[in-house]
């Protein structure tokens, strides 16, 4: 996973990512300091359909105030807040961004859920949690950086309770070529989307039983629509991922269209 790390990292690190989000609260009107969570959803739901998607993944995976859920790829902790916040889990995050892992203890210091959320800087193929340690985990639009997936689905299998639950999103390879850069590479070294049949058969390798198979590649907005009036908007998000994001979410929205990757949901168990 060294390699994988070094293409995340120069991938996603980026520095001064509080200070940016700060500034933009300010232009609000809101409070930098004092932040409500959902105050922050415009900026840190950085995955696939962003906050669109968080409500409709957190749903499925229906999490409560007693659980514990581990978040595998947490970033800069977007959907470990919201979960927190909406359903009262406590909530772990595991990144392999030293950037991401600062700025998202802060937000979540300042939004006040420090003692409900918490993350760690560290590697999904060997997290340093014993076993049957969470009832559920998320890992949202992560997969395509992981070269490697087995390790990590039977680390998340292993530090998952009995009849603990999965949510899984990600882009998976369809027919022909997608375009780069994309939010998650920006050239086909780094892209580790893969076919979706080889998810499925390391997701059963790990030891996990599908519960739900969901392609929603459809409820992308395509090129020329408008996104959903509560999406998002993208070049919002260019404050934590880079001055390019806008360029490499046109390119993956366009070979969602073209059919050169499809986006999919999967709910499993162990």
């Amino acid at each position: 996973m060294a390699e994988d790390r070094d293409d995340v990292v120069g991938n996603y690190g980026n520095s001064a990512i509080v200070e940016r989000v700060a500034e933009a609260l300010l232009r609000q009107g809101i409070d930098p300091q004092r932040p409500r969570a959902e105050q922050l959803y415009h900026y840190d739901q950085l995955h696939g359909r962003q906050l669109v998607a968080t409500r409709e993944h957190v749903a499925r995976l229906a999490p409560d105030a007693k659980m514990h859920v581990l978040d595998v790829g947490s970033g800069v902790g977007g959907p470990a807040r919201y979960i927190a916040a909406t359903t009262g889990a406590r909530v772990t995050g595991i990144d392999l961004t030293p950037q991401f892992v600062e700025a998202a203890r802060e937000l979540t210091r300042r939004c006040g859920l420090d003692d409900r959320v918490d993350f760690i800087e560290g590697n999904a193929a060997r997290m340093p949690f014993a076993d049957a340690t969470f009832d559920a985990a998320i890992c949202l639009y992560v997969g395509m950086n992981i070269s490697d997936k087995p390790p990590v689905l039977a680390e998340i299998h292993r530090v998952l309770k009995p009849g603990g639950r999965l949510l899984w999103s990600q882009a998976v390879a369809a027919q022909g070529l997608p375009h780069y850069p994309l939010p998650w590479a920006r050239d086909a070294e780094a892209s580790h989307a893969g076919p979706e049949d080889e998810l499925r058969a390391a997701m059963t390798a790990a030891g996990f039983r599908t519960v739900e198979w969901v392609d929603e590649t459809t409820l992308f907005p395509m090129p020329g629509t408008p996104p959903p009036p509560d999406g998002g908007d993208p070049s919002v998000n260019q404050m934590v991922m880079g001055d390019d994001f806008v360029e490499r979410r046109r390119n993956f929205v366009r070979s969602l269209a073209e059919g050169a990757l499809r986006s999919i949901v999967a709910l499993v168990e162990k």
